[in-house]
């Protein structure tokens, strides 16, 4: 007979790393952009329900509704008749609302650089003792495919897309640009979010900060051609 398992929300405090409704906001946290700093500014405290913190967009938004289910319907009846418990199509209706309200925000980087980034990596798959960087650049497919936690996503940009390609987030910054964007950020959101400038899990070994000197002619054509669409959107040049 097989063992029926319960789960256990009442162990989590909180959905995901990437949604803060005190805050009001949910940070899409692409790996390898800086995000450790955001992160950790406007984490919650507790265990979250979903521990990935690298979710997508519209993963984040589908969190929404459950997470409404678990906090509307779990209360208990102590009344009868009793009309006042929400309709499915009230709490649908309500998650799509909040979502809207959310400010979206994500950060992204420049592709050569990144792939710098994840080739030195500490975390996750550590690829820069196992084979040479010219080889990493000819098997690098995906942008998180050395991450402990990877999603099958081609580009940046596939982190802040619905399933018809439009981008649902409103403002994506640059991690190159960041002091700019923290002032952007306070005034989007009316001094709700007051980020700091702060460098955080920083690997001494990497060199991503002088990737240009590890490519080839042909290793940066390779990214180039493997990542066009984040190097035409966000108008990145080597």
């Amino acid at each position: 007979m097989t063992q029926q398992i319960t789960p256990k929300y009442g162990l989590y405090d909180y959905i995901n790393s990437a949604i803060n409704f005190k805050l009001n906001c949910i940070f899409i946290a692409i790996p390898k952009t800086g995000t450790t700093s955001v992160r950790k500014q406007i984490r919650q405290k507790g265990i979250p329900w979903i521990k990935n913190p690298h979710l997508n967009i519209t993963q984040s938004r589908d969190l929404i509704y459950p997470h409404l289910l678990r906090t509307r319907l779990a209360k208990l009846n102590k009344f009868f008749p009793n009309p006042n418990f929400p309709t499915d199509e009230s709490i649908r209706e309500d998650s799509q609302l909040l979502f809207k309200r959310l400010f979206k925000f994500s950060a992204v980087r420049n592709p050569w650089a990144r792939a710098a980034s994840l080739y030195f990596r500490n975390e996750g798959i550590q690829m820069s003792e196992k084979i040479s960087f010219d080889r990493f650049c000819e098997q690098h497919c995906f942008a998180s495919d050395t991450c402990r936690q990877p999603t099958l996503h081609k580009n940046q940009v596939d982190w802040l897309v619905d399933k018809n390609g439009t981008i649902i987030v409103d403002y994506v910054y640059k991690v190159e640009d960041f002091n700019q964007a923290i002032k952007e950020i306070k005034r989007l959101t009316k001094n709700k979010i007051l980020l700091k400038n702060q460098v955080l899990n920083k690997n001494q070994k990497s060199k991503s900060s002088r990737y240009q000197d590890l490519y080839s002619d042909r290793t940066k054509k390779l990214i180039s051609r493997q990542f066009e669409k984040d190097i035409d959107l966000f108008k990145y040049s080597f």
